[in-house]
């Protein structure tokens, strides 16, 4: 389009009134953002904002005012705190979580500090626009957090590594692998915490924390190293000496001893006192078995013996010997032997109540006979014995064997219903004379035998028999006592008396007899009365006689 000069002029005149008009704005806008700082010095910017708290337009002494009333009222902050299966919340003063006031006054102070001085104008514009959010800092105090109810998210957290460890494989060791564990340390809770208050910057703190893998202290690697040394010295048995046996030990066994434990210098060879004590017994006898606490009958009353304690291997501190005996030229571990507690002690002996005799019975037998040896020697072998509440007490098993070493003679017995001799015979007088103490003791015999053959210084019906090891004669003690068993004899009778506290007696009340073929079956009863409420009941014992001897029936 064509202009004419008229037209030209006037547009240069407005675009020179533009100018002036745009200089003059500036020269105001300069001019106000010059009079307004230098009018508000070294006040804060105005529209500035911490914890949407206004802090624009203090001067350094109302600014530090006003953050230390923020940091006072921050302490009621709620934090609330989630790790794997816990929940908690407190408040932030009882976690150590505090706004820092003067980090956070040097945040406000250098608001400005990275713009240029051509751009302050504009932002000192833009301030009467906008607010400006500085970020408060806050700090964690790990020593109040430790006290604090959170500090238990570290324990409630923690699974602690799994240290590699050995077993045995044959002859040798296997490096068993260490496992990590995880941990949320108080470093990590607190540095979380903090960072999740900074990023919150409102009136609740929430803070998820995730435990960290906690790895074992020591390798794999060094636990096969370890290894490596010791299965050398396994291939051939070491000598262990305990008390007066001397026993080779295989390296299988010693390997199923062996531990491997963490110290502040390493992984540390050693044994497990236990297994070495167990692996011992299995193969050894003891040096002196357990004497318990004796019983006697001294002018008609109850008295004890002090028992000892049996001599065992071994004492725990000693197995550490087994690792010199892998380690050193001699291959030998000598192991201190050990006194252990007497089980059946002075208290043992007190609570079962042996104070009286409960039952007695005694048969007599003519003065120097060869059985009456017998008979006396299986007495001395059983005086003193202790039935405990609820165990069943055997002849046959007390006694073993009636053999010529163990004193015994040759003397009468019955063989299949005919009149024999043999080593122990006449000791089946004992047995009678112990079920009739037992049977009036109101005892239960779960297991007995009548003799084949009716025998007139026996009670009929009521007696029992011996044989080594098919027939036996077994007692039961069925009351909350002990049951000591006492003998006396003399040159022409045995007596076996009962001791313990009166619980139940019995009495035979009843007999009947039933011809059975050419024989005799005999059946007699017993009722026994509970001494506490005189409740009774009835049992009976059964046995069959042949009329003859060699009539088998």
């Amino acid at each position: 389009m064509d202009t004419t000069p008229e037209s030209r002029s006037a547009l240069r005149r407005g675009a020179i009134i533009a100018a002036c008009v745009l200089a003059g704005l500036m020269t105001v806008w300069l001019a106000a953002w010059g009079i307004d700082t230098a009018i508000t010095g070294d006040s804060t910017r105005r529209n500035v904002a911490v914890l949407d708290a206004s802090v624009g337009g203090l001067d350094p002494q109302q600014l530090a005012a006003r953050i230390d009333d923020l940091a006072r009222s921050y302490d009621t902050t709620a934090v609330k705190v989630q790790a794997p299966g816990i929940s908690m919340s407190t408040d932030a003063a009882t976690a150590g979580l505090s706004l820092d006031v003067d980090a956070t006054l040097a945040s406000v102070d250098a608001v400005d500090n990275d713009v240029s001085a051509l751009a302050r104008p504009v932002v000192w514009l833009n301030s009467w626009f906008t607010t400006t959010h500085v970020p408060a800092v806050m700090r964690v105090d790990e020593s109040t957090l430790a006290r604090s109810p959170l500090a238990s998210i570290v324990a409630d957290t923690t699974v602690v590594a799994t240290e590699p460890s050995v077993t045995a494989g044959g002859a040798a060791l296997v490096v068993v692998q260490g496992i990590d564990g995880s941990v949320v340390s108080l470093d990590q809770l607190a540095d979380e915490l903090r960072q999740a208050a900074e990023d919150s910057q409102t009136d609740e703190v929430r803070v998820n924390v995730e435990p960290q893998p906690l790895p074992p202290r020591f390798s794999d690697a060094d636990a096969q190293a370890l290894v490596d040394l010791v299965n050398v010295s396994l291939r051939e048995p070491i000598t262990v000496v305990t008390g007066s046996v001397t026993t080779p030990v295989d390296g299988a066994t010693v390997a199923s001893w062996l531990t491997v434990t963490p110290t502040d210098d390493g992984l540390e060879l050693g044994v497990d006192p236990q297994r070495v004590i167990d692996g011992l017994t299995a193969i050894n006898t003891v040096d002196r078995p357990e004497v318990p606490v004796g019983f006697a009958v001294v002018d008609g009353a109850v008295t004890t013996s002090p028992g000892t304690g049996a001599v065992v291997c071994c004492d725990p501190a000693s197995t550490s010997e087994v690792i010199k005996a892998i380690t050193t030229p001699g291959r030998t571990a000598t192991l201190t032997m050990i006194e252990a507690p007497l089980v059946k002690n002075p208290q043992w002996a007190a609570a079962l109540g042996i104070t009286q005799p409960v039952g007695s019975f005694t048969t007599n037998y003519p003065a120097g006979q060869d059985r009456a040896i017998n008979i006396v020697r299986i007495a001395e072998i059983i005086r003193g014995t202790v039935i405990e509440p609820g165990t069943t007490f055997s002849v046959n098993e007390t006694t073993g064997p009636r053999t010529e070493a163990e004193g015994f003679v040759p003397g009468g017995i019955i063989v299949n219903g005919k009149l024999s001799t043999g080593v122990g015979g006449g000791i089946s007088q004992f047995a009678t004379t112990l079920f009739n103490a037992a049977f009036f003791a109101g005892l239960d015999i779960p297991d007995f035998m009548m003799h084949t053959l009716y025998i007139s210084r026996y009670p009929y019906g009521r007696e029992a028999t011996l044989a080594w090891p098919t027939v036996d004669l077994k007692i039961t003690n069925n009351t909350p006592y002990g049951i000591m068993i006492w003998t006396e004899s003399t040159p022409e009778s045995i007596t076996v008396t009962l001791y313990s506290t009166p619980w139940v007696v019995g009495d035979q009340t009843g007999q009947t007899t039933e011809e059975v073929g050419a024989c005799t079956k005999v059946t007699t009863e017993r009722t026994r009365t509970w001494l506490s409420d005189n409740r009774t009941e009835t049992d009976v014992f059964i046995g069959r006689y042949q009329p003859e001897e060699g009539v088998l029936c």
